[in-house]
């Protein structure tokens, strides 16, 4: 119990700094309507140019639905943590967490799960709005056993994210100054998980190999979940891809941060 209350403790932190800095949140949830605007006019275009009322298995409505959804799901589980595990390392901040009794990854764990519990909030109300909207508009209906499904895969989603991003930033281990990395790997992890457009776009033999790697299961496979694009199969192939690959991420991840650790020579201020 003692040791739970201590990762308790920086779970709590970690939500007093979401409800702190939670303007700078909303400011960052602004930023993401221009790309959706963006979106909105190149896919408004691209249909208009078009015979076909469907494209890459897409009508309009649910192109328009998905690049909506897309840019909340993917600044949900946006990370951030991997700026301050670089300070760490750089300034030798690490160091701490080596004499003390506070495991460095359940603790960064907790910290970012109770600053994404109050983001979730946040973007759920938003994507509430969304919805409803696209039901007066277009009578775009949910039914209940899919957005409990959704919620399901959203969770899985946000603890595999992280695992990707915490495996990523132990690359501080060799590369001092690694911020610029961790802006292009953001970039491509939300270009491969579909953040940006469906997959489905890059055509179905690109589709199938993208299925196997983590990114897909972070944004794409929980929105499908919501619109109800899968079938019973493919959800429970999908939980099973996220669990797959939250083991194989975390202990990748404890593989990279062991052989990493040793290169820690703890030489910061």
């Amino acid at each position: 119990m003692r040791r739970l209350k201590k990762y308790l403790q920086a779970f709590e932190l970690g939500f007093q700094t979401a409800l702190e800095y939670r303007l700078n949140f909303l400011i960052s949830l602004i930023s993401a309507v221009y790309p959706i605007v963006i979106q909105t006019f190149l896919w408004t275009a691209i249909f208009a140019g078009s015979n076909e009322e469907v494209l890459y298995g897409y009508s309009y409505r649910q192109m328009i639905a998905y690049t909506f959804l897309a840019g909340l799901a993917a600044r949900l589980v946006h990370t951030g943590f991997e700026y301050d595990i670089m300070e760490d390392i750089k300034s030798g901040k690490y160091s701490t967490f080596l004499v003390q009794p506070l495991g460095y990854f359940p603790y960064r764990l907790s910290a970012y799960l109770g600053q994404k519990l109050p983001n979730l909030g946040m973007v759920l109300v938003l994507m509430t709005a969304v919805l409803i909207g696209l039901n007066l508009l277009w009578g775009l209906t949910l039914g209940l056993g899919g957005v409990l499904l959704f919620l399901l895969t959203l969770v899985l989603a946000v603890i595999l994210n992280f695992l990707i991003f915490y495996c990523f930033s132990a690359v501080a281990f060799w590369i001092v100054e690694i911020g610029f990395l961790f802006e292009g790997i953001r970039i491509v992890t939300i270009l491969l998980s579909g953040g940006i457009f469906p997959l489905e776009v890059f055509g179905q033999t690109a589709l199938a190999w993208l299925s196997l790697l983590p990114f897909r299961y972070t944004v794409s496979f929980p929105l499908l979940v919501l619109n109800g694009q899968v079938t019973p199969n493919e959800l429970g192939r999908g939980l099973l891809m996220q669990v797959l690959w939250i083991g194989l991420s975390a202990g990748l991840a404890r593989l990279i941060w062991s052989h990493g650790g040793r290169r820690y020579v703890a030489v910061g201020g």
